[in-house]
């Protein structure tokens, strides 16, 4: 009976986290870089996949692996975490050339991270940390709005039809669903090393 319960809970209420909106602190700044590096990482290798399966129009795979650092990156570090593990990659993408869309990612990772750290803001309860739902959701608004970026950079650069972009959207958005679950699993192991700040553990740092 405990077994079982121990675990369901760990598909319902992830451990509780200080969320700051804008945390400035030299181990936060190094931590989404470190993030943000490993992203660009795997994404070099997603992005040439999607380039030979889609010719990079649709991030099918792509889209199913950032939301493993994106989220807990926005969700853990606010709009900090958002923005710089959301450039880093188009960064490397764009020295590299690693895809016709590489100059558009500045805009469609930050209109994927940001909504992301914004929800979290919101949503988040002080007492407790995020249900699964709620990161389900929260995912899935970050990848609608990234979506409909990466849309209009397809209309834009490569001069792609309205209906394609509309599939496109309605291909990716279940990866992105897809995506919530790793996410949910990668937050609930992260909350469990020290490099995400407790609440009683700012606490302690303000007391002091």
């Amino acid at each position: 009976m405990s077994e079982q319960t121990a675990h369901t809970s760990k598909w319902t209420t992830l451990p509780n986290w200080k969320f700051q909106p804008l945390p400035r602190d030299t181990r936060t700044i190094i931590t989404c870089v470190f993030l943000g590096l490993c992203m660009a990482v795997i994404l070099q290798i997603t992005e040439r996949i999607d380039l030979a399966l889609t010719g990079g129009s649709i991030p099918i795979v792509s889209a199913i692996v950032v939301c493993a650092i994106w989220v807990p990156s926005a969700a853990f570090y606010g709009f900090t975490g958002a923005l710089i593990t959301a450039w880093i990659n188009p960064i490397i993408s764009n020295l590299t050339a690693s895809q016709p869309m590489a100059p558009f990612l500045f805009l469609t990772n930050a209109a994927h991270t940001v909504p992301v750290a914004l929800l979290v803001w919101i949503m988040k309860a002080k007492g407790r940390g995020l249900l699964l739902w709620e990161v389900i959701l929260i995912g899935q608004v970050g990848g609608i709005f990234d979506a409909l970026t990466f849309g209009v950079g397809n209309r834009v650069i490569l001069h792609l039809p309205w209906d394609f972009i509309t599939v496109q959207i309605l291909i990716v958005q279940p990866c992105y669903f897809v995506g919530s679950f790793i996410t949910y699993v990668i937050m609930r192991r992260l909350l469990k090393t020290g490099l995400i700040k407790k609440n009683d553990q700012a606490d302690s740092v303000q007391t002091i």
